[in-house]
């Protein structure tokens, strides 16, 4: 509000006793007044028309000082009052802000002598800190792209002036921060050398690299929406992986954005950059398959879609005019398969990295990775088929989608295991290690099998590696039971056997002991061999036949039989005594006690014979 002094009321060219001819025309021919019709000192004075008229015709001369002063003194204060006038309409401070340039903030002063008294900005709700440049201001701290900065701004006239303008002006502004990322998927260069990229939005610094290749930085004296980027010189194709930061006081995109180059050609054989590349052997098992032509896929394939091998559910889809992308569903390819797809002509292939032109070929294969043996020992983990928990790190949880369980088959989760009980065995701990093959791991994955496969074959098991006894379909039936939640239905027990006489079984279950008996082990000249080894396949009866160590041929009734190491078990078997070597090789126990232990035991619980 502008606030003027009481009493006085601005008036634009007139003073209070204004002659009223100033209002009306004079005609050219009308004499000005003669110095006998200037009225008399005190009278009213004359207009400042008529006094302009009167210097021009000579009449000024004819009039009196005070005259003179009362004329000189209305055209002044005519003047004033169109200067004050002036200065309040045009004078008054004026203040904006927004972005602009390289800065953050511009800010756009108006009004006479305006200056900036604060300005202050928040960012996610904190104070962020300015720093002053010749375009306006910039943060302290660099920012990441599309976010939200609010601002406040003040200003002041000059104190001289504030008793007609105004004193202080405020503005409060909310602004975002711009954003960038390549215009187009799929770029092409006249030569080798350089490829043009564009933006959708000028750019400072731009950090690109073809995939497994060191990151370069591009920083330019000024924003550009077209950045010429250097690739191989020797190859006709390839793909970038481009980051971008539309202001050098911005952080570049999180997630680079893929741009497929090619060198201009005239050859008829379309190319392709493909992914995963051809003979890749560490592609996901849900991996999409992607391929961008050189020419528009119409060009190429016509409404045809490639083949894939094996088959798997999934979908083709179109993304612009030169990339196909194929996705396959629930658990894709599953881990350590070989793929190939197939085209309807040939096509020569170059790696995303574009070091390589393949002939043109009619097909191409990858396999996708193994799954990892540190995300196997997760998943028995939870699902309790091994002795120890497995926690994930903090702000981490367990996949609960299958898509989110099918890439994790090759990313294993970050976090640790922990025993579940604290009187586990020293001998069943020694067998123990975290994301490599192990006893207890393979244990585990033959009783998993056991439970959950109906086709369970112990005798293939007992010589098959971890990776072998992990295939596709058992990684399925591990994340099917994972995201049902359905767990071991068995307790976890171990068996130690001493050959230290007596000779001793004991049943550990579940963090307890829940059976200690007598035994006899192999006599010296078949002696049961030390170590450690699953339980692979068990009968409750059965005839055990072979040759004893003079000759003679036995084929024996024994009971509750639990093989763990080729034809060594813990069985029942009748003998007079227990608590010494007797057998040719098994752990043998009367019969009673043998009918218990099996009812504890099953497929893949570790046997360790110790002397």
């Amino acid at each position: 509000m502008i606030h003027m002094p009481s009493g006085r009321r601005l008036v634009s060219g007139k003073g209070k006793h204004s002659n009223r001819q100033a209002g009306r025309a004079v005609p050219a021919r009308e004499a000005l007044p003669t110095r006998e019709a200037v009225p008399a000192q005190g009278g009213a004075a004359p207009s400042a028309l008529g006094a302009a008229e009167a210097v021009r015709s000579g009449g000024w001369s004819r009039w009196g000082w005070g005259t003179r002063v009362a004329v000189l003194g209305g055209s002044l204060a005519a003047v004033g009052a169109l200067a004050i006038a002036g200065a309040w309409l045009f004078g008054r401070p004026s203040l904006s802000v927004g972005l602009s340039g390289k800065a953050l903030i511009n800010v756009d002063l108006g009004g006479i002598a305006t200056h900036l008294t604060s300005i202050e900005a928040t960012y996610a709700g904190k104070p962020l800190s300015l720093e002053h440049i010749a375009g306006g201001f910039v943060p302290g701290t660099k920012l990441s792209q599309a976010q939200t900065v609010k601002v406040t701004a003040s200003a002041k006239s000059p104190s001289w002036l504030r008793w007609l303008v105004g004193n202080e002006v405020s503005v409060t502004a909310t602004l975002h921060t711009p954003v960038a990322a390549p215009s187009q998927s799929v770029v092409f260069a006249s030569t080798g050398g350089t490829v043009p990229v564009g933006f959708d939005h000028p750019v400072s610094v731009v950090e690109y690299a073809a995939p497994g290749a060191t990151a370069r930085v591009v920083r330019l004296g000024r924003p550009s929406s077209t950045v010429d980027l250097a690739v191989p010189s020797r190859v006709d194709g390839g793909q970038l992986q481009v980051y971008a930061a539309p202001q050098t006081w911005e952080t570049l995109t999180t997630a680079p954005t893929t741009v497929t180059w090619f060198v201009r050609s005239a050859a008829s054989t379309p190319a392709a950059v493909t992914d995963p590349s051809p003979g890749s052997t560490q592609a996901a098992p849900n991996s999409a398959v992607s391929l961008t032509f050189s020419q528009p896929v119409a060009d190429v394939l016509g409404s045809s879609r490639p083949a894939i091998s094996p088959a798997v559910a999934g979908s083709w889809s179109q993304k612009g005019s030169n990339t196909l992308v194929f996705a396959p569903d629930g658990f894709g390819f599953g881990p350590g398969t070989q793929v190939t797809v197939s085209f309807s002509r040939p096509v020569s292939l170059v790696e995303p990295a574009g070091d390589m032109l393949t002939a043109a070929s009619r097909s191409y294969s990858f396999t996708t990775s193994p799954g990892s043996v540190l995300r196997l020992e997760q998943l028995l983990a939870q699902l309790h088929y091994l002795p120890l928990d497995f926690v994930p790190a903090g702000g981490k949880q367990e996949p609960t989608t299958l898509s989110a369980q099918v890439a994790s088959m090759s990313q294993p989760l970050a976090g640790q295991f922990v025993w579940r009980w604290a009187s586990t065995p020293a001998s069943l701990e020694a067998d123990w290690s975290v994301g490599s093959d192990n006893l207890i791991l393979r244990g585990a994955l033959m009783n998993f099998e056991a439970v959950n496969n109906p086709d369970y074959d112990g005798y293939t098991a007992d010589s098959d590696t971890v990776q072998q006894l992990a295939d596709a379909s058992t990684w399925r039936s591990l994340i099917e039971a994972a995201l049902g939640g359905k767990l071991d239905p068995d307790p976890y027990s171990y068996v130690y056997v001493s050959q230290n006489v007596p000779e001793t079984l004991t049943l550990w279950e579940n963090g307890a002991v829940v059976l200690t008996s007598p035994c006899n082990t192999g006599i010296s000249v078949s002696p049961t061999a030390d170590g450690t080894f699953p339980i692979y396949v068990r009968y409750t009866f059965n005839y055990m036949s072979g040759f004893n160590p003079d000759g003679s041929y036995y084929d024996d009734p024994v009971y509750w039989i639990n093989y763990f190491n080729g034809g060594d078990a813990v069985h029942g078997f009748y003998r007079g005594s227990y608590g010494w070597p007797q057998s040719l090789g098994c752990v043998e126990l009367p019969i009673s006690t043998a009918e218990v232990a099996f009812h504890e035991l099953a497929i893949g619980d570790l046997v360790t014979v110790a002397a």
